[in-house]
């Protein structure tokens, strides 16, 4: 389900020609009209909402490229990507190691290219109506083509089951407009053990879709829900959502395995009622006004680890994963001719098990950044009125407060020679009722913040065209893009550590001190008529000074580097590094690249947290009879802090043409599960016909491990 409160409360819908942005860091160069976003992003425009890491924003073209754990809401679809480039106007795009929810289709890719609003292409993905993340069955293809609301052209479609390729099509079209009214998931999972979910779809009339759950887990029992989805012709669109189980969990793995050898049983089945009821409503007023509530009632024996959500709802649990969703709220944004004006309830006295903070009310609004006159100096404030506490927290005197928080800035930029310049002054007062310590309460606290942006561009043109490798270049462009930032902010004249810690930017204030270096290199050609990067790297760090709160010198430094030189080959690097310690805190790295007969990928991740792992996947035509393939997935080193490890796993598949047949034999093997061996034949001439499947299978535990099982 998608998370309707994160997409509308944090961040203010403006229209189609209004893309709003917040983040933890905010950076806006003046000479190329980009902004740059890094920590809890969010934008919005009226229909669309996109969240990740670290953000660049055109604001001219209101494209963006996003990195990190990003998650985008349109009317259309919603993608869930490690990274992606988005034009808000067409809704245009690319979304790489991505999956795309058309309910009821799951649609992944390690590249997706959003053409236009109603077509698609997947490189490299497959297309299931199983909604699990590691889905029971796909039709996986080397290419897809989407039609949303349509069809779908699968090109060289193989169906797995699991892992397991059981049929292979050279072309299928699958019908997207006529949904099936009964689907059936069956499959095991460690926690479940056998399950088998049911779900049933009816249209309910032209305005509402009704989709009932029937489940049954073998270790839980049973489950039932429904989901109903309404629009109304003047007061928006919504959705009811329930879902109830008493659970009965037994202590063995399966039913028939309750008891030992000795006929007692292995352990006590426990009996817990869990529940949930959502109810979700957006109605869009008018241009300029919007309303959103959530009612959301939950029971949980044991909220305080989510066990309801993270085993019943992964992807929903991982979604809200601080309880930040599990409240009722109203939010109600008016969007003005110079600002916007929200006014927000937020509590959660409908669950009291869950602690948190709530505001009853907040009214916030934000002045737009707008030219002052004629004079060249722009002002932009935000004023934020909050009656604000931890709810359901133990009671204590200061667990509440009326906060009022005025956040002001002027900046004028201009440009002496080829240097832009951006100065801004500014700062923070804030009124509190109450603070942390018990004698001190109507406070003011002020803080002054001043900043100092600096930007220019160097570039040199060489015509020089060649297609030699396939690199397609006509012209080469080197831009480099030095920045500096440098900003001044003052210490609070009350302390972060005497206030009660309600919104981190706003009440955790400290003093701060530094310059921020930024250097963007990028070498350009043009490609069918248009400006591409050949190469872009991105190095930025920043450089504590004196009285700086936290590490003074350099800090930890972040490098961005991207390589496409042919349509056949790209690289992608971004790392963290930290000179002081001596060490990388992150880096990741990507090689993708195809050719006649062959292909390679590659990939490598490493925190110092998780350590070093390494995907891998070779495929290789030995000649017109016989391929092969050998796919690894293994750690490469522990983790430095800590001491975790994932899974090694190796296949191999060797692929024997037999005329009117293909056969694959193939071993997996996966550390601590044993080895499987099976053999599958394809009938090549008639793929549509039914066929049957041979196979064999054994299971052998491996040295060290703790049990070895396998088998089709």
């Amino acid at each position: 389900m998608p998370d309707i409160k994160g997409q509308f409360k944090k961040q203010s819908p403006g229209t189609a020609s209004q893309v709003q942005m917040q983040a933890d860091q905010v950076s806006f160069s003046s000479v190329d009209n980009k902004a740059h976003a890094k920590g809890n992003v969010v934008v919005t425009t009226t229909d669309k909402q996109l969240f990740c890491d670290q953000l660049e924003l055109d604001r001219v073209a209101q494209e963006v490229v996003a990195e990190g754990n990003v998650y985008l809401d349109t009317p259309q679809e919603n993608v869930i990507a490690q990274g992606l480039t988005y034009n808000f106007n067409d809704g245009t795009g690319e979304f790489r190691d991505a999956r795309v929810y058309l309910d009821p289709y799951q649609i992944k890719g390690k590249k997706i290219d959003k053409i236009s609003e109603n077509y698609m292409t997947v490189d490299e993905g497959y297309l299931t109506t199983c909604d699990l993340d590691e889905p029971h069955y796909r039709m996986g293809a080397h290419r897809m083509d989407i039609y949303q609301h349509d069809r779908a052209v699968v090109h060289g479609m193989k169906i797995y089951l699991g892992k397991i390729p059981v049929m292979y099509l050279p072309y299928y079209v699958q019908d997207l407009k006529n949904r099936p009214i009964i689907t059936f998931i069956p499959g095991e999972k460690k926690d479940f053990g056998l399950f088998l979910f049911a779900t049933a779809r009816f249209q309910v009339g032209s305005h509402i879709q009704l989709t009932v759950h029937s489940d049954v887990r073998e270790r839980m029992g049973f489950g039932e829900g429904f989901d109903l989805r309404y629009n109304t012709p003047n007061f928006g669109n919504g959705l009811v959502s329930t879902y109830y189980t008493n659970e009965n969990l037994i202590a063995s793995a399966h039913l028939w395995d309750l008891y030992n050898s000795q006929g007692v049983k292995k352990g006590p089945t426990n009996h817990h009622t869990l529940y949930r009821v959502i109810w979700r409503h957006h109605w869009h007023i008018d241009n300029n006004t919007d309303a959103i509530w959530q009612y959301y009632k939950i029971h949980d024996y044991n909220i305080t680890n989510n066990y309801f959500l993270k085993t019943y709802f992964p992807r929903e649990y991982e979604q809200n994963a601080q309880n930040t969703n599990l409240d009722t709220y109203f939010l109600l944004t008016r969007v003005m001719p110079r600002g916007t004006l929200t006014f927000n309830v937020d509590t959660s006295r409908e669950n009291p098990q869950i602690q948190g903070i709530e505001r009853i009310p907040q009214i916030q609004y934000i002045y737009n950044n707008q030219q002052i006159g004629k004079t060249g100096f722009y002002a932009k404030s935000t004023d934020t009125f909050s009656d604000i506490g931890y709810r359901n927290a133990p009671k204590t005197f200061n667990e509440k407060t009326l906060r009022f928080d005025s956040n002001n800035d002027i900046n004028h930029p201009f440009k002496v020679g080829f240097i832009q310049f951006n100065p801004h002054l500014g700062g923070e007062e804030t009124y509190y009722s109450r603070t942390a310590q018990y004698d001190e309460n109507n406070i003011i606290r002020g803080m002054f913040r001043g900043s100092l942006d600096m930007a220019t561009k160097f570039y040199r043109v060489w015509d020089y065209n060649t297609n030699f490798m396939g690199l397609d270049i006509h012209g080469l462009r080197h831009v480099i893009t030095p920045t500096i930032t440098y900003l001044y902010q003052a210490r609070p004249t009350f302390p972060a550590d005497r206030l009660n810690i309600f919104d981190t930017n706003i009440d955790d204030l400290y003093r701060l001190h530094q310059f921020t270096f930024g250097l963007e290199n990028q070498i350009q050609t043009k490609r069918n008529g248009e400006v591409v990067d050949l190469l872009r790297v991105l190095t930025t760090v920043n450089y504590g000074l004196k009285g700086t709160t936290g590490h003074r010198g350099f800090n930890p430094y972040d490098t961005q580097l991207d390589f496409n030189p042919t349509n056949w080959l790209s690289f992608h690097n971004d790392n963290e590094y930290d000179f002081h310690e001596g060490h990388f805190n992150s880096d990741n790295f990507d090689t993708e690249f195809h050719g006649n007969g062959w292909a390679i990928s590659l990939g490598s991740r490493y925190t110092r947290y998780q350590g070093d792992q390494l995907t891998t996947e070779e495929d290789y035509t030995i000649n017109p009879k016989w391929k092969f393939k050998i796919y690894n997935s293994y750690p490469l080193t522990k983790a430095t802090e800590g001491n975790t490890t994932s899974a090694r796993e190796n296949e191999y598949v060797l692929t024997r043409d037999l005329h009117e047949w293909e056969m694959d034999m193939a071993i997996d093997q996966t550390q601590g599960q044993g080895t499987t061996f099976y053999v599958l034949f394809r009938l090549k001439a008639s793929p549509g016909m039914k066929f049957n499947l041979l196979q064999s299978s054994f299971s052998a535990s491996r040295p060290g491990s703790q049990s070895g099982s396998g088998g089709i």
